[in-house]
C-alpha cells in the first residue's frame, strides 16, 4: 500500500463533486475568464507556463520520512479544505485499445473549469462500468506548489500549479508505469505515424514512431504530409505517448493533441486543429484582439488542444498496427543528418542516452548537451527497465530498424526542415543508400533524395580532430551507459 492512494480518496469523498459534466458546461463555465480575440477561441493565460519538476516527487513512497511526514501535514491541510467545497470530477480514459486501456479519474477546483475541459477533450470517454484506476487531485489555488505521484496507488495531488500539462501528464505517467509494471508493455514519449506508399511497384504501410526532446522537430514530422498524393498518403495517429506492446503494436493514448503552438503557422494541419471552434488556447499570445501563435517572447511553452477532426493528415484511428522504424531526433553540431543504427543493442543505447541540446522550449541554458533516459522526463524509476523492454521487443521484431537524425546543425551549417523531412521519406520508401562509418560505428547516409550531404558532413567539417572527438564522447556514454544493471553490450554499442 502507498502514501496517498486512501488518503487521496478521502479527499475525493470529503468533496461535494460536479460529477461529470458536460463538455458544454465546462466551455461556458470558463468562457468568461477567456482571453477576447477575434476568432472566438477560448484563450487562457495561466500562471505557471510549464511543468515544475523541482516542486515533484515521482515516487513518494520512497522519500525520507522526514519529507513523508511533511507531505502527510499537507494532507491533512487538503482534507480541511476540500471539505464542503466543490470539485469537477471527469472519468476519462488513456487509449481505447483491447491491448491497452486504462479509466482514469480527475477531480479539478471548479475554480479552473478550463482545465477539466482539456481534460476531457484531450481523453477518450471511459466506459460507466470500468473502474478508475489511477486517481488525480488538482488544486491550482492552493498556496504552495507541490506535485506528489504515487504510482503503487496510482494517485497524483497537484497543487498550486494552473498549467495544463501537469494535469494532462498526471495521467499518462502512470499510464506509462502501469503498462510496464501489469502488461510488461513499454510506454514511450513518441509520435506515431502511419505511410501508405508506393514501394518497389507495391502500396504498402509502413509506421514509424518519432522521438525527440521538445524543440528538435517532433511535430513538424508528424504533422507532416509530404505533398503525398492519392493514393500515397500520410497520417499521423499520435504526437506525445503510445504504449508499445511486445508484437510493435503502438495504442494511441489520447482523443485530441496538445502541441505547442509556435509552429502553428507553419504547419497547415496544426494551424488549422488549434483554430478549430473547439480549440482551448493555452499562453498564446493576444495582441490587439488577434492572436499571435509566433510571439514566443509571450511564453516559449504556449500550447493547445488541438482537435483532430480538423487535420487533414488524421483520419480518427489512434493505434498504429505496426511499427517498422524508430526515429530519434536530436541536436547535437558533431552528427550527421541521417545515420541508420546496425543493431537492437545500439538502438537501446541512443535510447537510453537520450541525447540532444537544451532548446527554447527546455528549463535551463540554451544550447547546453542534455539527456534524458527515452527522450521522455515522465519515466518512473527503475529507468532501466524501460531500455531492457525495448532491446526485447526489437530481438523479437527484427524487422524493426533504429535511425537517428540530427534536425540542428553540423558545425555551422543550419539543417533545414526540408531536408529532415526528405530523411524520413527516404527511410520508410527505403531510397536512401547507407555506408558504415568507422568513426561513428553507424550507416550514414551520403545523400538524401537527391541531395549530397558533403556540406553537412561532420569529419570534413571537423577535419583531423574529429575521431579524437567521437573517441572521448564514446567513452564517456559507456560510463553513463555502464551505470545501469546488465547494459554492458548496450554501452559496447555506441
Amino acid at each position: 500500500m502507498g502514501l496517498l492512494g486512501d488518503q487521496a480518496w478521502k479527499l475525493l469523498d470529503g468533496s461535494e463533486a460536479v460529477d461529470n459534466p458536460r463538455v458544454s458546461q465546462l466551455r461556458e463555465a470558463a468562457k468568461h475568464y477567456s482571453v477576447p480575440n477575434t476568432e472566438g477561441v477560448l484563450t487562457f493565460h495561466s500562471k505557471t507556463t510549464a511543468r515544475s519538476p523541482d516542486a515533484t516527487i515521482d515516487n513518494v513512497n520512497v522519500s525520507t520520512e522526514e519529507v513523508k511526514e511533511g507531505i502527510q501535514k499537507e494532507l491533512d491541510a487538503l482534507r480541511e479544505y476540500v471539505k464542503g467545497r466543490k470539485f469537477y470530477v471527469l472519468d476519462r480514459s488513456v487509449a481505447m485499445s483491447r491491448r491497452f486501456s486504462l479509466k482514469v479519474k480527475a477531480m479539478v477546483s471548479t475554480k479552473y473549469p478550463h482545465l477539466a475541459l482539456m481534460f476531457a477533450l484531450n481523453y477518450f470517454p471511459a466506459q460507466e462500468d470500468a473502474t478508475a484506476e489511477v486517481l488525480t487531485i488538482d488544486i491550482p489555488e492552493w498556496p504552495r506548489k507541490r506535485i506528489y505521484v504515487d504510482p503503487e496507488d496510482r494517485v497524483n495531488i497537484i497543487l498550486g500549479t494552473d498549467y495544463y500539462g501537469e494535469l494532462k501528464m498526471s495521467a499518462l505517467r502512470l499510464a506509462m508505469n502501469s503498462a510496464r509494471s501489469n502488461g510488461n508493455m513499454l510506454g514511450v514519449h513518441a509520435g506515431s505515424k502511419l505511410y501508405h506508399l508506393r514501394i518497389d511497384g507495391e502500396l504498402r504501410d509502413r509506421g514509424i514512431l518519432i522521438f525527440g526532446l521538445s524543440g528538435t522537430g517532433k511535430s513538424t514530422v508528424a504533422m507532416a504530409s509530404h505533398d503525398l498524393q492519392p493514393p500515397e498518403k500520410a497520417t499521423v495517429r499520435q504526437d506525445d505517448i503510445v504504449i508499445l506492446d511486445k508484437n510493435a503494436y503502438a495504442s494511441g493514448t489520447e482523443m485530441n493533441f496538445y502541441p505547442k503552438t509556435d509552429s502553428a503557422e507553419e504547419i497547415p494541419a496544426l494551424r488549422k486543429a488549434v483554430r478549430h471552434p473547439e480549440a482551448i488556447l493555452e499562453n498564446v499570445a493576444v495582441r490587439d484582439g488577434h492572436l499571435d501563435f509566433n510571439d514566443t517572447q509571450f511564453c516559449p511553452n504556449a500550447r493547445a488542444i488541438g482537435i483532430r477532426e480538423a487535420m487533414e493528415v488524421a483520419d480518427g484511428r489512434v493505434d498504429l498496427p505496426r511499427v517498422d522504424a524508430l526515429l530519434f531526433l536530436m541536436r547535437r553540431v558533431d552528427y550527421p543528418v541521417a545515420s541508420r543504427l546496425v543493431s537492437p543493442e545500439q538502438a537501446v543505447a541512443y535510447y537510453m542516452l537520450g541525447e540532444s541540446i537544451r532548446t527554447a522550449a527546455e528549463a535551463g541554458g540554451k544550447g547546453e548537451p542534455i539527456r534524458v533516459i527515452g527522450f521522455d522526463p515522465f519515466i518512473i524509476e527503475p529507468k532501466s527497465r524501460n531500455g531492457q523492454i525495448l532491446l526485447e521487443i526489437l530481438k523479437v521484431n527484427p524487422k524493426v530498424q533504429a535511425f537517428v537524425l540530427n534536425t540542428g546543425h553540423v558545425g555551422g551549417s543550419k539543417i533545414p526542415p526540408s531536408l529532415t523531412l526528405s530523411a524520413v521519406l527516404g527511410i520508410v520508401t527505403e531510397r536512401i543508400r547507407w555506408s558504415y562509418s568507422e568513426d561513428l560505428r553507424v550507416d550514414v547516409a551520403g545523400e538524401i533524395g537527391g541531395t549530397r550531404l558533403s556540406d553537412y558532413d561532420p569529419s570534413r567539417v571537423f577535419g583531423g580532430d574529429y575521431a579524437r572527438r567521437l573517441e572521448s564522447l564514446r567513452s564517456e556514454r559507456r560510463a553513463y551507459l555502464q551505470r545501469f544493471p546488465g547494459f554492458d553490450a548496450v554501452a559496447d554499442a555506441v
